[in-house]
């Protein structure tokens, strides 16, 4: 008879005589859909498919609520699915990614890398004993609690792994009053995951790593873009990934603005959360073992903790800093606070101080998750490439400025002083030659910037969006992509613009139309997105409309069109939009060369 004292943790390998049949779990059923979930997009598919494994495995052992948990140490430590009653109940506002797998029941999996199948979780331990849930429960989220734990009693927890380590775990639990988990439930699913869990949780990974790679391949056109444009960078958007591939749920990133040792400008963007601020330091002098400073003695990633030396120093930098506004003082002061622990990578190379990255949490000793994974690492070191690229156009603009002022002018003055106190000396030859040939340097110097900067060409737009759509195509191919002329157009009707302008234009309307149609595809799940382009020469003007089969979306950020229309506009073009079917007109002037070719 088992003991009127509830234990935590129960023995289920035991065979009671008369049990029932054991639960069947039809894995073919599952791989016959896999190849058609596949071909939803992004984290859409990441989402049907856990949410067909789920639903499986909680038909097979009549499991009322289930979730899928990726614990990787390295990336995104996160719930990815969670279903009651048969119903997808997780949605990504609810923000449940700051789980600590090191806490809880999911904790002694963790640790012990067996699988768990407790009786009641919210079951009164006996006495010198710990309930791991008991423990956990009054910091977890109070609507998860609600929903998800409140309910149910029996719950069953197996780990995913590759070798010894635990990288996902499945819970399955039911409702409090029904019966308990017990072999009979256990063994089928023990073995599903033992065949085949790891394979779909890397199927997922390999999806989500996808969704990663256009994230941050966008970041960095963006960024490439403003650098070539001489425009001002989006720090904020450049974290993007570490935010949403990390599990940092709060940290900062530092960019150092101007020259080596010279400059003491500093753009720091900080988040917490959803929220992000950048704020500007116009005089931050670094310490001499700051991790600012690629001359200082530090071996990376570093790990720190929650009011360590660093971080008391750094917290009062801030609260004594007078050049930032009050608003973002606090805000700075409020992450520095809820810092649990943390990592920092630098951003140096090639003895150039460029910045660093603090990835950070809440949760007390969580560096192994803070760690970036093998993509992360990569999106590391190319952000450390276009920061370098970034100073170097700034370093050439400054070296020209200073040739052309003071320069120029003190060598102007060199030689009317020449020419009025010795005049005999500018009959010399050697010295003429040499002035000259000095001049021809100092001109040749300040002409050099013009190697990293912003220029139009002439472009004939039917090929370049041609070349543009088709690249699309192959990198979206779950997306309809149609593009068609009206009439032909010359190869000598060239539009004077730059490849930066027309890939700002273009990706950002490519952008909107992936978001409508996804927004359609919540709705109807089957639908195929669609993106028609038409292109037609009219009077001296390149006429182009593009319309999708999407549905209006909530705005992101909302800088996207106004920025389309005033670059049109600086080409000489016009741009509008219709209801209406909703779609967009765009124009450019365009004149006809007289070259051969392009």
């Amino acid at each position: 008879m088992p003991s009127s004292i509830p234990t935590l943790t129960d023995e289920i390998n035991r065979i009671v005589p008369g049990e029932p049949a054991r639960p069947l779990i039809d894995a073919e059923k599952l791989f016959r859909r896999l190849p058609m979930l596949a071909l939803a997009e992004g984290e859409n598919a990441v989402d049907l498919i856990a949410y067909e494994v789920l639903n499986l495995l909680m038909t097979g052992v009549q499991a009322d609520i289930g979730q899928i948990n990726l614990l990787p140490k390295g990336g995104r430590v996160e719930k990815v699915c969670i279903v009651k009653d048969g119903v997808p109940w997780l949605r990504k506002e609810m923000n449940l990614h700051l789980l600590d797998p090191t806490q809880g029941f999911t904790g002694t999996v963790m640790e012990t890398g067996k699988p768990l199948v407790t009786r009641d979780i919210w079951a009164t331990p006996p006495p010198g004993q710990r309930n791991p849930f008991l423990d956990l429960f009054p910091s977890m989220d109070p609507h998860y609690v609600a929903a998800i734990k409140e309910p149910v009693a029996s719950t069953m927890i197996m780990p995913i792994k590759r070798g010894n380590d635990v990288f996902c775990t499945i819970e399955l639990s039911r409702y409090r009053g029904k019966t308990a988990f017990g072999h009979i439930e256990k063994q089928p699913v023990e073995e599903f995951i033992s065949r085949y869990g790891s394979m779909i949780m890397d199927y997922i990974l390999d999806i989500k790593n996808r969704t990663a790679i256009r994230i941050a391949h966008q970041k960095l056109n963006i960024m490439a873009r403003l650098i070539a444009s001489n425009a001002r960078v989006d720090y904020t958007d450049a974290v993007t990934p570490y935010r949403s591939l990390s599990s940092a749920d709060l940290g900062f990133a530092f960019f150092r603005r101007g020259g080596r040792n010279s400059s003491t400008e500093l753009t720091l963007v900080a988040w917490q959360g959803d929220e992000v601020q950048e704020v500007y330091f116009p005089d931050f002098i670094p310490s001499s073992d700051s991790i600012l400073s690629d001359s200082s003695d530090i071996s990376y990633p570093f790990e720190g903790q929650a009011r360590d030396r660093r971080m008391l120093r750094f917290r009062d930098r801030v609260k004594n800093y007078t050049g930032v506004k009050k608003k973002e003082q606090r805000f700075l002061l409020d992450c520095i606070d809820k810092i649990g622990s943390y990592v920092i990578y630098p951003l140096h190379i090639l003895n150039q101080d460029l910045g660093a990255i603090y990835l950070a949490s809440h949760r007390i000793q969580f560096w192994n998750y803070l760690h970036m994974n093998p993509f992360l690492s990569l999106y590391n070191s190319l952000l450390k490439s276009f920061l370098l690229n970034e100073r170097a156009t700034h370093h050439l603009s400054e070296i020209s400025l200073r040739i052309h002022n003071p320069g120029f002018y003190c060598f102007g003055a060199l030689k009317a002083a020449l020419a009025k106190k010795y005049p005999e000396i500018l009959l010399d030859k050697e010295v003429t030659h040499s002035l000259y040939s000095l001049e021809s340097l100092l001109s040749e110097l300040h002409d050099q910037v013009d190697i990293l900067k912003f220029r139009t060409k002439n472009i004939h737009l039917p090929t370049w969006i041609r070349a543009f759509f088709s690249q699309k195509m192959a990198h979206y191919p779950e997306l309809d992509i149609n593009l068609k002329s009206k009439n032909a157009i010359a190869a000598n009707c060239i539009t004077r613009t730059s490849y930066e302008q027309l890939e700002t234009i273009f990706e950002n309307l490519f952008a909107n139309s992936q978001r409508a149609i996804q927004t359609r595809k919540n709705v109807e799940s089957s639908i195929i997105g669609q993106i028609a382009i038409t292109i037609w020469k009219k009077k001296d003007q390149i006429a182009i409309i593009l319309q999708d089969n999407g549905l209006p979306y909530k705005m992101v950020s909302g800088r996207g069109q106004p920025q389309v229309k005033r670059i049109i506009k600086d080409l000489g073009g016009n741009f509008r939009k219709y209801q209406n079917p909703y779609h967009l007109y765009l124009s450019f002037p365009f004149f006809e060369s007289n070259q051969k070719g392009d």
